[in-house]
């Protein structure tokens, strides 16, 4: 974990101590408090300089902890020459109005003198995303203060207020993730955020939650969770630096069109990224075909099943297969059981440990030995 120093005096250490709870619960970022004290024989220059040996450094002005005396010589070079010289991000927090260099505002310079809130946010979006822009809007300021400058989990939030905020507020998070729930299985949700964050998740539900629960300790992510079904709010708790939001169910949850799906997934040359998205509802159109018009359902199945596979989406082809079992079986159709209960014998070893076991003859040309391409 990278570290972060905190330059400051003994006077402004509530200060100190109340901003390196801020970072530690937002970014990924030890922050020591003990190094770089000022005292009588090491005043804030002599702090700053030694700060520079970490990942990154924070200066806190205030009467208490400024020279009596700036001397240009002293704290030009460490403030600019040093700083550069060991590429450390080096910024200035104003905890309180006191005499310094105005050249400190043209670095990463904060004032939390006049809003501590906003100040603090900005600090977080420098150490975040190496900038300080943070937003500045008076919009959702209960959310901004629950969930998005803490971590945490809001529930039963309007849809158009979660998506306002996620789009207001973007700046507090470093990513935003809107995630479609009406539906979904434990293992497709989880799929489908793991898919929004770019994180391969090839074990079962709990292996999978394991894995986001470990990304979201260091990652500080927004996830919009819409018509998430009461049974998986725990689930979805992360914890971590992540924050929630779960919203209420108001008017019919969005549904992709079955031309759109087709389009996607029943084409020859099918485009692995263009479907991604869409995993959730293509699943869905498939348990709904393989009790409406079986054929058509087996056929977006099989599709479906090459880019889970593909996605390395385990839990989820399992979950696919056993549903064209069932539906196998209902028509007795032992040609399409027997194909289904081929891709399973290799496909999962057992259903306990979810573990995948691929025949001894497949390699690069799994696909190629699948029966996926000539059903689709």
């Amino acid at each position: 974990m990278p570290s972060l120093v905190l330059c400051y005096a003994a006077g402004d250490e509530a200060a100190a101590r109340e901003l390196a709870r801020f970072l530690e619960a937002n970014v990924d970022y030890q922050v020591s408090l003990d190094e770089c004290r000022v005292r009588p024989d090491f005043d804030l220059i002599d702090a700053a300089e030694r700060a520079l040996s970490a990942d990154a450094a924070l200066v806190l002005l205030s009467p208490a902890s400024v020279p009596k005396v700036w001397k240009r010589e002293r704290w030009e070079p460490v403030f600019f020459g040093n700083a550069e010289e060991f590429a450390t991000p080096l910024g200035f927090a104003l905890l309180a109005e006191c005499k310094f260099p105005e050249l400190l505002r043209r670095r990463a310079f904060f004032d939390l003198s006049k809003d501590l809130r906003q100040g603090l946010r900005e600090v977080k979006r420098w150490l975040m995303k190496g900038d300080v822009a943070a937003a500045r809007t008076a919009a959702f300021p209960e959310l901004r203060a629950a969930i998005g400058d803490w971590p945490g989990v809001a529930v039963e939030v309007a849809p158009d207020i979660a998506r306002g905020f996620a789009a207001a507020c973007a700046g507090d998070f470093e990513s935003v993730h809107r995630i479609a729930c009406h539906g979904r299985s434990a293992a497709g949700i989880l799929g489908d955020i793991g898919q929004a964050i770019g994180a391969r998740l090839p074990g079962n539900v709990e292996q999978n939650r394991a894995a986001l629960v470990s990304d979201c300790a260091a990652h500080r992510r927004l996830f919009v969770l819409e018509w998430l079904a009461p049974a998986h709010r725990d689930m979805v708790n992360f914890g971590g630096r992540s924050s929630t939001i779960l919203t209420a169910d108001v008017g019919e949850p969005e549904r992709v069109s079955q031309e759109a799906i087709g389009g996607a997934f029943l084409v020859s040359a099918r485009d692995e990224a263009e479907c991604a998205p869409l995993i959730g509802a293509a699943t869905l159109w498939t348990y709904d075909l393989l009790q409406s018009d079986f054929d058509n359902g087996l056929r977006l199945g099989w599709a479906l099943l090459t880019v889970l596979k593909s996605a390395g989406r385990f839990a989820e082809s399992v979950e696919v297969l056993a549903s064209m079992e069932q539906a196998a079986r209902a028509r007795n159709d032992d040609m399409a059981l027997f194909k289904i209960e081929w891709e399973q014998s290799w496909t999962c070893e057992d259903s306990d440990a979810w573990g995948v076991r691929i025949l001894p003859t497949a390699g690069e040309e799994v696909t190629q030995l699948s029966l996926f391409e000539q059903l689709a």
